[in-house]
């Protein structure tokens, strides 16, 4: 296909081409955000949804069913570096097709789910093999490729989606799971990501060089000057150079091998893995924690999953406000402090629950609190961006998946196992606020990469 390698000599076929009025990464933004809220609308966050129905129905514990979701993260992780070196080969407009129909099958088959067999079958093999290899993991690769001194809003922007996701879709999710059922919530679920995702796929293009274009929407300047390769931190954000101490002016396409040798790339992996750790309990139990701590008043559960439910959509309209302001700032500050005073959030929102109060009202800084901690999540991928460029991207991303699911596939399992023999998440919520404590430590120190040597930058255009 012709848009499955990139050029570097897109600087002289762009000249002489008229700009179009809106630049075709934006519209390309745009599909990963909407392709992003119907992930997390129906499975991020609202899953969570699902989880006291089924466990009803099926007549097993929270830990039976969160088991499914630790099997989904280790598939994900072992087919990680596989789906990013697919996508950096075929592009992501494959990857997002086949994440679409994988994921959508796999809700309609939920919906004709019999056994906790069939339940897990489909989970693992269906519902995780979709969700973990199309999505984001490739729409965020295309936008790497799309975007450089606008890395960080691009992707934030995209994230919205988790947002909208959670605050549109996700009460959605709940109302069809209260009045008609979890088997037909799946069957809608699933249809809509058939009908949306799959054909939107097709209108995104990997890289503006295979369009005649620049990153950023840049206007080809055959006389700005390249950086020095012996300028040791040219191309990199956090406080060197530029009108606002953070602009890019020159990126270094690092090899995946290149990369994975620098110590940045693995203390950036730590980091992430140490937030995701926190991250997949709190997302697959959200509503089932807020449910426990609401019944401490004396609640009943379906008065307080019906709560619950309000306020999985107000996490989503908080992360709609976070995510752009995070991105913005990200472009003129430090991704990395930035990051790390989202995980100091993060710990914060777990401690507002502990004292079990059952008043509602601590669950509006609980949610805040946490939407802030999740608006690290796309700084972390322009952090990538921003180190090791656009050639290995999405194979990088890949490699991360590995030890990212392996340190988080198991927490909302022993969460689940906590709550089943006590009771209470209380055991489970002091530890995840140390882990984030320890996230937050990770992101502020990590070192950035030296340049590889013999590389050359791609020059940065003045904006």
């Amino acid at each position: 296909m012709a848009d499955t390698t990139l050029t570097t000599s897109a600087d002289s076929a762009a000249v002489g081409k008229k700009k179009p009025k809106i630049f075709y990464g934006w519209r390309i933004v745009f599909i990963a955000m909407l392709d992003d809220a119907l992930k997390h609308g129906s499975f991020n966050r609202g899953f969570t949804l699902y989880v006291l129905p089924i466990r009803t129905e099926l007549g097993i514990g929270v830990a039976a069913i969160s088991l499914a979701d630790m099997l989904g993260r280790l598939e994900g992780g072992i087919m990680g570096p596989v789906m990013g070196f697919l996508t950096d080969r075929v592009g992501p407009r494959i990857m997002l097709a086949f994440g679409g129909i994988m994921s959508g099958t796999g809700f309609i088959l939920l919906g004709l789910t019999g056994n906790y067999l069939t339940f897990m079958l489909v989970f693992v093999g269906f519902l995780s093999v979709g969700f973990r290899s199309g999505y984001n993991n490739a729409s965020i690769a295309a936008l790497n490729n799309w975007f450089r001194r606008r890395r960080g809003l691009a992707m934030s922007i995209a994230s919205i989606g988790n947002g909208l996701g959670g605050a549109a879709l996700a009460p959605l999710v709940g109302l069809l799971v209260f009045s008609l059922g979890w088997r037909t919530a799946a069957l809608i679920s699933g249809s809509m990501i058939l009908v949306v995702v799959v054909p939107l796929a097709f209108f995104v293009r990997r890289s503006p060089e295979s369009m005649g274009l620049l990153p950023d929407g840049d206007a080809p300047d055959p006389a700005a000057p390249a950086a020095s390769a012996s300028e040791p931190h040219a191309g990199r954000h956090g406080g060197h150079g530029g009108r606002h101490g953070a602009r890019t002016f020159g990126d270094v396409d690092f090899t995946a091998r290149e990369a994975m040798r620098t110590p940045a790339y693995w203390w950036m992996v730590g980091a992430v893995g140490l937030r995701n750790t926190v991250h997949s309990g709190m997302s697959f139990l959200l509503a089932p924690v807020m449910v426990w701590f609401l019944q401490g008043s004396g609640r009943g559960e379906n008065e307080s999953l019906g709560i619950a439910a309000g306020f999985v959509g107000l996490l989503g309209l908080s992360a709609v406000a976070f995510n752009p302001a995070m991105g913005w700032l990200s472009d003129k500050w430090s991704k990395q402090k930035l990051s790390a005073t989202c995980m100091i959030a993060g710990a914060l929102a777990l401690l507002v629950l502990v004292n079990r109060s059952g008043h509602w009202w601590q669950l509006i800084p609980f949610v805040l609190l946490l939407a802030a901690s999740e608006s690290a999540n796309p700084l972390a991928w322009a952090i990538m961006g921003d180190f090791f460029g656009r050639k290995a991207y999405a194979t990088l991303r890949g490699w991360q998946h590995l030890p990212d699911q392996l340190m988080s596939m198991s927490t909302p399992v022993w969460m689940g196992l906590i709550y089943d023999h006590t009771g209470s998440y209380l055991l489970a919520l002091i530890p995840l606020a140390g882990i984030y404590c320890l996230a937050a430590v990770g992101y502020w120190t990590i070192p950035r990469p030296n340049r590889p040597r013999g590389s050359r930058p791609v020059p940065m255009l003045p904006p």
